[in-house]
């Protein structure tokens, strides 16, 4: 599995355009830029995103437009074999893929069971290949909410509903298993505050029976999330005597705005901070506990923020346990903050891309939300656009 840190020969530099952006065509990185200055403007997506959906809906031919401009910018394309190309393209800039089923799941067996045989025939493409050296699995793909909810709860579940969820272990059994065969790693995707308590099960449980030798499952932590800290310590300390890798994903969260006008709807404290700067601190709290416990955790710290990047980097530089620095994974979503990625890669860091695929229309929630993502991140844009501006500069396309 080439999921190890290389051979460092330089330092981590994000403001290199050369190396951000080599694998961009002249076409690309117009697009790209054009892609960035419109999601700057957040009525726009909006209204956008909208007129999208009733677009297709209604079966008018705007799927070409689609396909051709935020599904490219964003997608591998419409299948696994289909996003080969851009693995292949990352792989040769030495950043590795995560590869991600984006299609929106049915709320049914037969739609669970599908997602599931997806994802199987992604592992034995990994393994054929060696070219996908890591798979994301959503846990709502494959089970449904209402039970992951009612569990959360503590309500009782009926026998329909206790069988269901056996079998959506099951499912998450068969992909690890098979992910630990092919060696390869599954990373597990955090979802709102009110279902991800059975998550964490299940998660901790997948990691007990697969994770002796390395960190073939993963969960995730978002770090807004006030509470994470006490989990990611608790979990330390449970484990403690295990002889169990702990795979760590730390994001800083996906879903603000719906956690706290659901806190506020319903007359609970908000579960996730309400200013950035706590969630930032966070976040580098938990690089610190991960680099503390690094004989017995494996972090992939998935994130477009540029400081909480230099920070984990600088510390890796100053810590002693070089014999576990293989440890250390970044990831950033495809499309996004490729100054961070490919620089990463270049030097020398486990750096990789979550790279989306699925059919153009069922893609689109994911689409719409990468778009609306981008609008709210302070500074994210103005940062895409000044890098791809210099960067055309430097090319004499501007």
């Amino acid at each position: 599995m080439n999921n190890t840190i290389l051979q460092q020969t330089k330092s981590f530099d994000p403001d290199n355009l050369e190396v951000a952006f080599g694998t961009k065509s002249d076409h690309e990185l117009r697009l790209a830029h054009l892609l960035f200055k419109m999601m700057g403007k957040p009525s726009l997506v909006k209204l956008g995103g909208i007129a999208t959906i009733w677009a297709l809906k209604l079966g008018l031919p705007v799927k070409g437009l689609i396909r051709s401009t935020i599904y490219r910018h964003f997608c591998g394309g419409e299948t696994a074999q289909e996003a080969q190309r851009a693995i292949r393209r990352m792989a040769n800039a030495r950043v590795q893929t995560v590869l991600d089923y984006a299609a929106e799941a049915q709320e049914d067996e037969p739609g669970f069971d599908f997602v599931r045989d997806e994802i199987l025939r992604n592992v034995r493409l990994a393994k054929s290949t060696g070219d996908i050296p890591y798979i994301s699995v959503k846990l709502t793909g494959i089970g449904s909410r209402d039970i992951f909810e009612k569990l959360q709860d503590q309500k009782p579940l009926s026998q329909e509903e206790q069988a269901a969820f056996a079998r959506t272990e099951m499912r998450l059994d068969m992909i690890c298993k098979a992910a630990a065969e092919a060696d390869i790693t599954v990373y597990l995707d955090a979802e709102e505050s009110w279902l991800q308590q059975p998550m964490d099960e299940l998660a901790e449980k997948m990691m007990l029976r697969y994770n002796e030798h390395r960190a073939v499952v993963f969960n995730t932590l978002q770090m807004y999330r006030t509470d994470r800290i006490a989990y990611l310590t608790d979990l330390l300390k449970r484990s403690d005597g295990y002889d169990v890798v702990l795979g760590i994903k730390i994001v800083r969260g996906a879903y603000l705005e719906k956690e706290q006008e659901r806190a506020a709807e319903q007359g609970y404290p908000s579960p996730v901070f309400t200013v950035k700067a706590d969630t930032d601190r966070s976040f580098d709290k938990a690089i610190d506990i991960c680099l503390e416990n690094l004989h017995r955790v494996e972090l992939c710290a998935a994130t477009h923020n540029e400081a909480s990047t230099r920070y984990l980097v600088n510390q890796l530089n100053r810590h002693t346990m070089v014999e576990y620095h293989q440890r250390i994974h970044f990831s950033q979503l495809y499309g996004m903050s490729d100054n961070l990625t490919f620089n990463l890669a270049s030097a020398g860091y486990s750096a990789s891309k979550y790279l989306p695929y699925g059919d153009v229309k069922t893609t689109l929630p994911y689409l719409i939300r990468r778009a609306e993502e981008n609008t709210s991140i302070a500074g994210q844009m103005s940062r895409e656009l000044s890098l791809l501006a210099a960067e055309m500069k430097r090319r004499k396309l501007l």
